[in-house]
């Protein structure tokens, strides 16, 4: 889905919302897939679910099949996130993901659009290992006030903080053979008993008792305890994780520092902070959601997120008055920086190669009201346009002579906050 697609759209253009989030398959259909194990008790079969005992294989007659409609795949976020594995959302400290995370749980919960997606209604769980239970009841009350909610909505949702505790769900022999811990049987008791579908786990670095160079030990961890916590819940399991430095700076791919946690994840995203045109890190409030992988989806998919009020809010781009509006905003806030710099001894220029190009400079600014270097261009190209500003010629300290931006007399000079 791009940028600005409206649910509406995207589902008037890729069918109705049957198509992914279809009823499951009926007891009867399951019993003749997969075959049913009379022979086997339920109490070991839960005990084997938390432990490392392999399970025999279940070998299927591909002409049992014959007569059954095809299992239609399930989603809990239609191309985002699949039933039946782990997802993968990686973000750099304090760019929102567990935000991001929290959001959805809330929108599952509540059947409510997340990011301007469709969600399928289900009960949900989280395990958040960095954010204590006061943080945690902080960002709900300012997700529920952005939903239109309160508290008392949130009847289908868990969470657990586990700040202070040892959070480890796996660790490893001397043989670098996984190890599922009494935390991993705690989180999926607690998640199976509630009848979730969707769990939460907040992150990778509090959770994965092993080395996340070593691929197979991070394929363990995704294949044996993940995926495998998705299969015993029935629904599906959200991995929050901090990209390597690699992924944030060599590759740009913001994934994990071995192959082993991609290619072992059947899905991956990442919650990023756009750049500018220069490169570097634009510190705005606008966030990007990109879908990293998709086994079962295409890829590059990127959702324009803005942060607004405590939450992450779809940024569309804005149409009719509210276009005029925020243009009008930016040429405003463009005349009051320009006021400022030359307040302070400081002239911009009007060409991109100068080192005080003013929408460069402006969009430096702590005080740039969370414009950006775009924005800042095309408001001093319409001021231009208007001869609301104009370029003026000055000689410097050392009688050098200089062009600077100025604003045309008897013109609106600022002044005000922006």
């Amino acid at each position: 889905m791009d940028a600005h697609s409206t649910p509406e759209e995207f589902f008037a253009r890729n069918g109705t919302s049957e198509r992914f989030f279809p009823p499951p398959l009926s007891d009867e259909d399951m019993d003749r897939l997969y075959g049913d194990d009379p022979g086997v008790d339920e109490n070991v079969r839960q005990d084997d679910a938390t432990s490392n005992k392999p399970k025999p294989p279940r070998i299927i007659n591909p002409s049992t099949l014959y007569g059954l409609v095809m299992p239609v795949r399930r989603w809990i976020v239609p191309e985002w996130f699949p039933y039946g594995h782990a997802t993968l959302n990686y973000g750099d400290g304090g760019v929102g993901k567990t935000l991001l995370a929290q959001q959805l749980m809330t929108s599952c919960a509540t059947a409510r659009p997340w990011c301007g997606l469709e969600v399928e209604q289900c009960r949900v769980f989280g395990f958040f290992c960095e954010d204590d239970a006061d943080e945690l009841h902080r960002r709900q009350v300012s997700i529920c006030e952005a939903y239109g909610l309160s508290l008392a909505d949130l009847g289908d949702m868990r969470w657990i903080s586990g700040v202070g505790e040892d959070n480890l769900l796996v660790t490893f022999d001397q043989q670098g053979r996984l190890q599922l811990t009494a935390r991993y049987a705690e989180i999926l008791k607690g998640a199976k008993d509630f009848g979730a579908k969707m769990v939460v786990i907040d992150t990778a670095a509090d959770t994965f008792g092993g080395n996340e160079n070593d691929r197979s030990q991070v394929r363990q961890f995704i294949g044996t305890a993940l995926n495998r916590l998705a299969q015993e819940i029935g629904g599906a399991v959200l991995l929050n994780a901090h990209p390597s430095r690699s992924g944030m700076s060599a590759t740009g791919d913001m994934d994990g520092g071995s192959t082993g946690w991609s290619n072992s994840a059947r899905s991956r995203w990442s919650l990023s902070r756009p750049k500018g045109e220069d490169g570097e890190q634009a510190d705005t409030d606008e966030r990007l959601l990109t879908r990293r992988k998709a086994n079962y989806a295409s890829i590059g998919d990127t959702i324009k997120l803005r942060w607004q009020n405590g939450v992450l809010v779809p940024a569309y781009a804005p149409v009719g008055l509210s276009a005029m509006a925020e243009r009008s905003r930016a040429e405003e806030v463009f005349l009051v920086l320009l006021a400022r710099c030359a307040d302070q001894g400081i002239y911009v220029h009007h060409t991109n190669t100068s080192t005080l190009y003013a929408p460069k400079t402006f969009s430096k600014r702590p005080d740039r009201n969370g414009l950006t270097l775009k924005e800042f261009d095309a408001a001093m190209n319409r001021l231009f346009a208007s001869k609301a500003i104009r370029v003026e010629s000055y000689k410097d300290k050392n009688r050098n002579a200089r062009d600077r931006i100025v604003v045309v007399k008897g013109g609106d000079e600022g002044g005000e906050t922006p």
